[in-house]
């Protein structure tokens, strides 16, 4: 019974390992074990009873191995084969580890690198410390300078500072400054991020949307509503003023000679038959100016070539009256539509579009020689009329906004048909106007399209 009691202790420890690790509990057991046999040797005299049974083998000197040490050797072994196990259970979970991390950090770079919003980390100088494709594509940061505080147009100092204050910064619209000059207006949000350690940096988490496509279109239809202002205002004073001149044409010319008709016929009611002749010949003479009178309105309001000759045949008049005032300009026509028919509104359009035209090149250009091209030709297996108009003259620079309404007119004309309208200019290059105005029906043997090149100029829509 003493024994036994003395062995509870051992065996009540045994079952309080639980809370240890494992390795250190199976250490415990070894432990454990050797003192519970060497307690049991010695009380039970198992040592001199395993030695009187070990004599039957004594060519195998059995006896020889103390019962203690052959204990300890089995736990050991049994010791070495937990180990085992557990290195291999470790081995596996890191593997498994490892492959967890490896895939998700393979999704972090997908899902950074394949988001479409422009994601970059910075640091307080502006320095890049990573940033996706998607940022490389929109800003385009130079690969030999990591700072991206010149990217931005507003002062990157200060912006901190605020950044610090208010933590985060939103920007419906900010402009980039692309190293290679082209334009760039992003939606931003920079969130500022401070340092967790006081041995780490505080960082900048900057997202950007590319809105550049957008911020154009807009610019465009600002520019746009911006001359139809100005063109809406000059129609209404050349309307203005063409009623002027036709009140001042009527009452100067037609209500001058009027009067006087009224007036000979008043007086030919008591004039004799001899004064008679001379008052219908002055009546008749009267009536003459009136009808040239009205003619000169009517081919300043219409030109009558366009109903009685077509296109072309208008056209080439109104080049032979251009020629007589700008006699110095040689003009180079080439006039072919075949037989096709233009309706009323493209045969008006196309002859205001080469009217302005060689009215801005008679003021402006310094031209000493003109082409003018017009024909009927195949755009993408439709038929369109193709207006070119070409001078040698000192050019322009399309890069700056003019504020005449001559090209504004003529595109306004030309696309208010559908059609597209294109000036290509350069300072001492000349200039050349192209028009294209769809046609309605089928067509047959017709002219492609073909592209037509400039030396020296810059290909530009009007604005």
């Amino acid at each position: 019974m003493h024994s036994y009691n003395r062995s509870i202790p051992v065996i009540t420890d045994i079952h309080k390992l639980g809370k240890l690790s494992r390795s250190s509990r199976d250490t415990l057991i070894v432990i454990a074990g050797v003192a519970l046999t060497f307690v049991l040797s010695s009380q039970f005299d198992l040592a001199e009873r395993v030695t009187a049974w070990l004599l039957t083998y004594e060519y195998a000197q059995l006896d020889e191995i103390p019962l203690t040490l052959f204990v300890f050797v089995l736990l050991s072994v049994w010791f070495s084969q937990r180990r085992m196990q557990e290195i291999h259970a470790e081995i596996q979970r890191r593997k498994q580890t490892e492959m967890q991390l490896r895939n998700s950090q393979q999704l972090y770079i997908t899902l950074f690198d394949g988001d479409l919003t422009g994601n970059v980390v910075l640091d307080v100088e502006g320095n890049i410390g990573m940033h996706n494709r998607a940022f490389d594509r929109i800003c385009r940061p130079l690969s030999t300078n990591r700072n991206a505080s010149r990217l931005f147009s507003f002062h990157w100092p200060e912006f901190v500072l605020q950044l610090q204050h208010h933590k985060e910064i939103n920007f419906n619209k900010l402009q980039i400054r692309r190293p290679d000059g082209l334009p760039c207006y992003v939606g931003a949000r920079f969130i500022y991020v401070p340092a967790e350690d006081i041995h780490d940096d505080a960082q900048i988490h900057g997202y950007l949307v590319d809105m550049t496509e957008q911020c154009l279109v807009e610019q465009d239809l600002e520019r746009t509503l911006k001359e139809n202002r100005v063109l809406a205002r000059h129609a209404m004073q050349v309307q203005e003023q063409e009623r002027k001149y036709i009140a001042s044409e009527i009452h100067d010319e037609t209500g001058q000679y009027l009067t006087a008709i009224r007036m000979d016929a008043l007086a030919l009611q008591k004039s004799s038959p001899d004064q008679a002749n001379v008052i219908a010949v002055r009546i008749a003479s009267n009536t003459q100016h009136v009808q040239q009178s009205i003619r000169r309105l009517i081919k300043h309001l219409r030109p009558p070539a366009l109903d009685s000759l077509g296109l072309i045949g208008a056209v080439e008049r109104l080049v032979n009256d251009w020629k007589k005032l700008n006699a110095r300009i040689e003009c180079h026509l080439a006039l072919d539509i075949g037989e096709q028919a233009l309706n009323e509104d493209i045969n008006i359009v196309a002859f205001r579009v080469v009217q302005e035209a060689l009215t801005n090149i008679s003021r402006h250009a310094q031209a000493s020689e003109v082409w003018i091209d017009i024909k009927v030709m195949m755009r993408q297996d439709k038929p369109a009329l193709q207006i070119e108009i070409r001078d040698n003259g000192k050019g322009m620079d399309t890069t700056q906004a003019t504020e005449g309404v001559g090209l504004v007119g003529m595109r306004e004309r030309i696309e208010s048909l559908q059609g597209s309208f294109k000036l290509m200019s350069g300072l001492q290059a000349g200039t050349m106007i192209t028009g294209l105005i769809p046609l309605p029906g089928p067509q047959h043997a017709l002219p492609t399209e073909t592209s037509t090149s400039n030396s020296g100029v810059n290909d530009y829509a009007t604005p």
